[in-house]
């Protein structure tokens, strides 16, 4: 029988042992049900980002957006108001995924990192007319939080980093 030395923080290290005859059967029985079988679409209560969205700006305008039962960014609005500037930027039909492209060296990538939930849009060309850029991470609790930029706004120019929260509904 092997060992395996498991510390916990604040507790001295100790050995548990491992069955070297029961791991072959656990890896098997993980690997028959990853494959196969119907796909399991993640729930509003077992997703950091599935359901309906909505919060404010640091400008006092409101954000608002759905992630689907697949985990996609399916709608987007934002206001504005800024150097004497108000509107809204309203995107619909989106399919942004909210699980980031991640690479881990080596794989796979841990758990923590595979649970993250993020998002990013932009339209129109910085420096070429006005643009907007928005970023989120969605966290524990039924919130999300990231920061949008509007540059180069006819006549009021740009506001860049304003922070946003939101939380589901």
């Amino acid at each position: 029988m092997r060992t395996k030395s498991r510390a916990r923080r604040g507790a001295a290290s100790r050995s548990v042992p491992v069955s070297t005859g029961l791991l072959p059967i656990a890896l098997a029985a993980v690997l028959i049900s990853a494959c196969g079988g119907t796909p399991v679409t993640p729930s509003p209560s077992s997703s950091l980002s599935v359901g309906q969205w909505s919060g404010t700006t640091a400008q006092g305008g409101a954000v608002t957006f759905t992630v689907s039962p697949e985990e996609t960014l399916t709608t987007l609005a934002v206001e504005y108001n800024f150097n004497g500037c108000s509107g809204s930027q309203t995107f619909t039909n989106l399919n942004i995924p909210t699980a980031p492209s991640v690479t881990c060296v080596p794989g796979p990538c841990s758990g923590s990192v595979s649970s993250y939930r993020a998002f990013a849009h932009s339209t129109g060309t910085p420096g070429a007319g006005p643009s907007m850029a928005i970023n989120g991470l969605f966290l524990p609790g039924g919130r999300a939080s990231g920061l949008v930029t509007f540059r180069d706004y006819p006549i009021c120019g740009t506001a860049a980093g304003v922070e946003w929260a939101a939380t589901r509904r």
